[in-house]
C-alpha cells in the first residue's frame, strides 16, 4: 500500500514537472517570437512614413493658423498691452524663466519686435509644413513656438502641451521622409540618392530604430491621454448618466452654433450614445489599434470626436493638434491611395478643362482655313509641351519621395500597366534605397 502511494506521488510530481516544463517552453517560445517580431519591426524599415510626415505638415499648419488668428490681438494678448495681468512680472509657466525660451518675453514690450518675431515664427511654421531643412527648422520652430505660447499662460490649453512634447519626440524621427521638400531634393536624381546613401550608411540602423521608437512613444502617450481622460469622465455624474455632451453645447462660452447644437441634442438616445461611446472609445483606443477593423472604427470615432469638438465647441486648434498626432495611426497604404485619388482627380480636372483659345474679336476678319490652322498649331504646341515637359500636365512624383527621372516612365507606361503597380515603383524612399548596393543604383541609372 505504501509503495503504491509512493509510486502515485512520484507520478504526480513527474506530471507536474512535465507540465511546468512544457509551460516554460511555451512561454520562452512566445517571448522569443515576440522579441524577434519586435526586432524586425524596429530595425527593418521606417514605419508610418506618410503618417509622421502628415503630422509634421499639420503641426506647421496649426502654427500658421494660430498665429494668423492671434495676430490682430497680439499687443493686448501677448505684448505690452497684456502687462496688467502680471504674467510678465510673475510668469505662470516655468518655461518663461528658462533662458532658451526667453526671446518672446524679452521683446514683449516692443510692438515692432513682437510683430517681426511673429512674422518670422509664421515663416518657420510654413517651412515646417513644407518640410524644408526639417532637421534644423523643426527644433528652432519648437523653441520659439513654446517661447511665444508661454508668454501668457492663461491663453494656453492642453494642445500646446501635446505639441510641445510631440515636437521633442519628432526631433529623433525622420519626419520629412515623405511629402516634403527635403525628400524632393534628395530624390531628384540617382546621383543625389547615392550621395545620401553614403551619408546615412553608417547611422541608418540607429536612425531607423529611433524613428520607430518615436512612433511607439507617441502611441503610448496618446493612449495614456485618452485612457486617463476616459477614467476622469467615468467618475463624473453627467457622463455616467449620459447627458454630458448636452451641457457644453448649450453654454454660451463654447456653443458656437446654437441652432446646430439644438438639432444634435434634440434626440436623447443620440446624446447618451455619444456620451458613453466617447468613454468607451477613449478607454479602448490602444487595444482597438491591434486589428484592422477595430482600428478603423477607433480612428473614425476619435476623428469624429475631435472634429465635433472643433466645430461645435469652437476649439479648432485643439482638435487640429490631436488630429495631427493621430495621423500616425493611418496606414501608409491608405495615405498612398488618398494621394493617388487626389492626383487622379487633378489630372481629370486638367484634362476636362484645357486652356481655352483666344476668341477672335468682332473687328478681326478670320477665315475658316486660318482658324483651322491656328487650332492645329495650338494642338501641336500643346502636344509638344506635354511630351517634353511631363511635369506640366502631371504633378511631380518626387513630392512623395521618388526619383524625378521616373516621372516620364510612369507617364508613358500608365496606359499599359496597372495604375497600382505603376505607382508602387515610386514609393521607395531614400532610406530604402540607401540599403541597396551602389552597383545596383548605377545599373538602374544606366
Amino acid at each position: 500500500m505504501t509503495n503504491a502511494i509512493t509510486t502515485t506521488a512520484q507520478r504526480a510530481v513527474s506530471t507536474v514537472r512535465s507540465l511546468i516544463g512544457h509551460a516554460l517552453q511555451i512561454v520562452l517560445a512566445v517571448l522569443a517570437r515576440g522579441w524577434d517580431t519586435a526586432e524586425h519591426w524596429l530595425l527593418d524599415s521606417k514605419k508610418a512614413q506618410y503618417g509622421i510626415s502628415v503630422t509634421r505638415m499639420l503641426i506647421g499648419v496649426h502654427g500658421m493658423l494660430i498665429i494668423a488668428a492671434n495676430f490682430s490681438t497680439r499687443y493686448y494678448a501677448f505684448g505690452a498691452g497684456s502687462f496688467w495681468d502680471g504674467q510678465h512680472a510673475y510668469p505662470g509657466s516655468d518655461f518663461a524663466r528658462i533662458w532658451l525660451f526667453r526671446w518672446f518675453p524679452f521683446i514683449a514690450a516692443s510692438n515692432g519686435g513682437l510683430t517681426f518675431s511673429l512674422i518670422v515664427l509664421f515663416v518657420l511654421a510654413l517651412l515646417v509644413a513644407l518640410g524644408w531643412r526639417t532637421k534644423f527648422v523643426l527644433p528652432v520652430y519648437g523653441v520659439f513656438f513654446v517661447s511665444w505660447m508661454e508668454m501668457n499662460d492663461v491663453l494656453s490649453d492642453q494642445s500646446d502641451n501635446m505639441l510641445r512634447m510631440v515636437m521633442i519626440y519628432m526631433l529623433f524621427a525622420d519626419s520629412s521622409i515623405r511629402l516634403s521638400l527635403d525628400a524632393r531634393r534628395r530624390m531628384r536624381s540617382h546621383a543625389a540618392v547615392r550621395t545620401y546613401a553614403h551619408r546615412v550608411a553608417a547611422v541608418r540602423p540607429y536612425n531607423t530604430l529611433l524613428h520607430n521608437l518615436v512612433l511607439v512613444v507617441m502611441t503610448m502617450h496618446v493612449g495614456f491621454v485618452y485612457m486617463s481622460g476616459a477614467l476622469y469622465k467615468a467618475q463624473g455624474q453627467t457622463w455616467a448618466n449620459g447627458y454630458a455632451v448636452y451641457n457644453p453645447l448649450h453654454v454660451d462660452r463654447f456653443s458656437t452654433w446654437p441652432e446646430l447644437a439644438d438639432a444634435v441634442t434634440s434626440w436623447g438616445p443620440a446624446v447618451v450614445a455619444i456620451s458613453w461611446g466617447t468613454i468607451i472609445v477613449q478607454m479602448m483606443f490602444l487595444p482597438m489599434l491591434i486589428t484592422r477593423v477595430t482600428r478603423i472604427l477607433a480612428l473614425v470615432a476619435i476623428m469624429g470626436f475631435h472634429v465635433g469638438i472643433g466645430f461645435f465647441m469652437g476649439l479648432p486648434f485643439f482638435s487640429l493638434a490631436m488630429i495631427a498626432i493621430d495621423a500616425i495611426f493611418i496606414r501608409d497604404t491608405t495615405w498612398k491611395h488618398l494621394g493617388r485619388a487626389i492626383r487622379s482627380a487633378w489630372q481629370s480636372a486638367v484634362a476636362a478643362n484645357p486652356g481655352r483659345e483666344a476668341r477672335p474679336t468682332a473687328a478681326a476678319s478670320v477665315t475658316t482655313a486660318d482658324a483651322t490652322a491656328a487650332t492645329g498649331t495650338a494642338a501641336v504646341a500643346a502636344c509638344t509641351c506635354a511630351t517634353h515637359h511631363p511635369a506640366a500636365v502631371q504633378p511631380d512624383p518626387a513630392w512623395v519621395g521618388s526619383p524625378a527621372d521616373s516621372s516620364a516612365e510612369e507617364t508613358t507606361s500608365s496606359a499599359e500597366a496597372d495604375p497600382e503597380d505603376a505607382h508602387e515603383a515610386s514609393d521607395e524612399t531614400e532610406s530604402d534605397r540607401a540599403s541597396r548596393p551602389e552597383s545596383e543604383l548605377v545599373t538602374e541609372h544606366a
